[in-house]
């Protein structure tokens, strides 16, 4: 499509991430949203109200069906991500699908196979590779100044933090998973890039359920509403090892409940310096001159979901490579659910 075009774009689910996708379309030039799905109709009209939007369904198949769009989100439980995002690509569409890519190796695969036979765009909603500091990163790895990256720590601990407990969030044939699936992928995938997206080969890992079926879980605050006497099958910390190709390893924990103090960071650790991301914070860490040298790069940050809506409407234009294609989302699934694997083992399992 010529660059002056108008790049038209359908949303499947009219839920907090589909209206937060939305905004953030409406704040990228040469993007319009022409429509809004969600089988529950009222969230859809609710949304098409709030954003102005012009066609409002209550079944996805008939927005894609009967109106003119270059991609869609797909912005609904995760169960649905794979079915959704296939029937867009089938029908001719370019897919932005929230994280996880699915549930299954299988449904991944079977979405990177869609997108391959359809020749559309497949790209996750991969929001963290957009945020400024990560280009920082990667940029001082691409030149060489980490030297070879050896190993990488990634904790993604909530104190209390599980988000609508009962409801899809925490039924694993909804969700796929606990933490690791949902704040859990955001710093792994984030840590894989940075590091250079070596190929993972192995992973050993423990997943524990302590505090969500607790009388009473005791908390401050809860994303989402909880729903009395529903579901809680998911794990509420994931710890693992993961191996690369390469000899790389990365420790990852995360946890929407635990008894420690919680927290967000990446560790990156080359044989010629090392950094630690934090809180949108970059220090590293290194030698110079024969001392010890420690810095903090500081530069510009900008919203990360608008970054990832232009880079979307980039690639779908052809003016941009992805980021993150479905290829790069499936070798994350691939992690995701050797963990859980491996813990179901109690054993290192090969990916």
């Amino acid at each position: 499509m010529a660059k002056t075009d108008t790049v038209k774009i359908g949303v499947i689910g009219a839920g907090n991430i589909g209206k937060h996708h939305i905004g953030c379309y409406q704040k990228v030039p040469g993007v319009q949203v022409v429509a809004v799905a969600d089988p529950v109709l009222a969230a859809a009209e609710g949304a098409a109200k709030q954003f102005n939007i012009a066609n409002v369904f209550g079944c996805h198949k008939d927005m894609l069906e009967k109106v003119e769009m270059d991609g869609v989100s797909v912005c609904t439980p995760n169960a649905f991500h794979a079915p959704q995002a296939i029937d867009a690509l089938k029908a001719g569409k370019n897919v932005l699908c929230e994280k996880p890519m699915s549930t299954t190796v299988k449904e991944a695969e079977a979405m990177v196979k869609a997108a391959k036979e359809s020749k559309k765009l497949l790209m996750l909603g991969f929001v963290r590779l957009f945020d400024s500091g990560v280009e920082v990163v990667k940029k001082y790895l691409d030149d060489g100044q980490l030297g070879q990256v050896y190993h990488s720590v990634v904790f993604e601990v909530r104190r209390r933090g599980i988000p609508g407990l009962g409801g899809w969030f925490t039924t694993k044939k909804m969700s796929g998973g606990g933490p690791l699936i949902d704040i859990g992928v955001h710093a792994l995938y984030s840590t894989v890039y940075m590091m250079g997206s070596p190929k993972p080969v192995a992973v050993s890992a423990s997943c524990y359920q302590k505090f969500g079926n607790r009388k009473p879980y005791v908390y401050v605050g809860m994303w989402g509403s909880p729903v009395p006497g529903g579901t809680f099958d998911v794990e509420d910390y994931a710890s693992a090892l993961i191996r690369f190709e390469n000899g790389a390893t990365c420790s990852l924990e995360c946890a929407w409940a635990a008894n420690a103090g919680g927290g967000s960071f990446v560790h990156i650790l080359g044989d010629k310096a090392g950094l630690k991301w934090e809180g949108g914070n970059i220090t590293f860490y290194g030698e110079n001159e024969g001392y010890i040298t420690d810095f903090a790069p500081q530069y510009a940050k900008g919203d990360a979901f608008v970054a990832q809506m232009k880079h979307y409407a980039d690639c779908i234009r052809g003016e941009a490579a992805c980021r993150c294609p479905g290829e790069y989302g499936l070798m994350i699934q691939r992690i995701l659910n050797g963990v859980y694997d491996s813990s179901k083992a109690n054993r290192e399992v090969k990916l």
